[in-house]
């Protein structure tokens, strides 16, 4: 089996009670079968409260006022604290770990919803990598019956080349995200057109358009864009009152090249905090086109989500970068829908 993690994953530590949004206010938590059983059999003094705070029907934990059953005032978990981090459900114990399964293949990424990785990621020295390590161990073939491991590997092939793009400083990133864009627009092509070993061949030398404005960086196309997000299911109706605040806020500056152009090619410091975001979501997202075949529409998440997060901090300033990311995040990618909308978003452009 490879195991490949990106960087921070060992190092993450959640700092529970000091969290500025925690993940244990606004989510419905579901608890595994295993948890739900283990829950079930404990006795004591904190049993009642525990089975008091599940939802069986919906094997999930209960919520009070959109908090967490297992919440306290002080925003520790008493879960946690009474029984122990051995009793934490998959959920708790994992996030904002996430893992990406493919056939021998494990992807270990943070997610942007967590402050803290965030705050992590906008790090002046914290450099987005991979590492990678190997045992002997292998999945059962059985249960990745339908994995196309051919595609799978020219996916992995056209992120490498991707990700090093997206280093290439050489360049405005905004450049070297039309670069990917129009790469994965090429890679969609030959996939659809059953063409998959000449995916290996497409290079940043293709004669297709890269350089300048072009339609995709053009501020109708990012603002179009707003009405998406503004549609899509809210765990905070704030947060789509940001987005048509954003919108509201270009569409005023329509006209205004100085303001486009400050927002979209900032001073290197603060450009260097979007190439690490484009690199973070598009190691979450891109592979995952071997089940479902958008390979240009999970390459757009990780481009237009990175503009549309430029467009909102210069949209919001009285909204940090970082809490305009987790927000982003939290809103966005935690939710399947979303996230499916998102792709038949981009789908309706090819």
């Amino acid at each position: 089996m490879l195991y490949r993690k990106q960087t921070g994953y060992d190092e993450f530590k959640c700092i529970a009670d000091k969290c500025p949004k925690s993940c244990c206010i606004g989510w419905q938590i579901v608890i595994d079968e295993d948890s739900v059983n283990k829950y079930t059999n404990t006795s004591g003094n904190f049993s009642d409260k525990l089975k008091a705070g599940i939802d069986y029907s919906e094997q999930c934990f209960k919520q009070n006022a959109s908090r967490c059953a297992m919440l306290n005032d002080n925003g520790l978990c008493d879960l946690q604290s009474t029984l122990g981090e051995d009793y934490l459900c998959n959920t708790c114990r994992m996030f904002p770990r996430h893992i990406e399964e493919f056939l021998d293949i494990r992807e270990y990424s943070l997610s942007l919803s967590c402050p803290e990785v965030t705050r992590m990621m906008l790090e002046p020295d914290f450099e987005f990598g991979i590492t990678e390590t190997e045992d002997e161990a292998c999945d059962d073939p059985e249960e990745f019956e339908d994995f196309d491991f051919m595609l799978y590997d020219k996916l992995e092939y056209a992120r490498d080349k991707m990700f090093a793009i997206a280093k290439e400083t050489a360049l405005p990133l905004q450049e070297r995200m039309n670069i990917i864009a129009c790469m994965s627009l090429k890679l969609q092509e030959l996939y659809d057109e059953g063409d998959i070993f000449e995916m290996d061949d497409v290079t940043t030398d293709d004669t297709f358009e890269t350089t300048g404005t072009s339609a995709m960086l053009s501020l109708d196309n990012c603002i179009k864009g707003f009405d998406a997000l503004i549609e899509m299911e809210v765990l905070e109706e704030s947060w789509r009152d940001s987005i048509k605040e954003a919108k509201a806020f270009w569409i005023a500056h329509k006209e205004s090249f100085t303001t486009w152009k400050a927002t979209m090619y900032p001073a290197a410091e603060k450009e260097f905090l979007f190439e690490k975001l484009l690199e973070c979501l598009l190691y979450t997202y891109f592979c995952g086109a071997v089940y479902d075949g958008q390979i240009y529409a999970r390459t757009m998440i990780a481009v237009q989500s990175t503009r549309w997060l430029m467009m909102l901090d210069s949209a919001l300033p009285k909204t940090n970068l970082a809490e305009t990311i987790y927000l982003y995040s939290r809103e966005v990618e935690h939710s399947d829908l979303n996230v499916n909308r998102l792709i038949e978003y981009f789908e309706s452009e090819l």
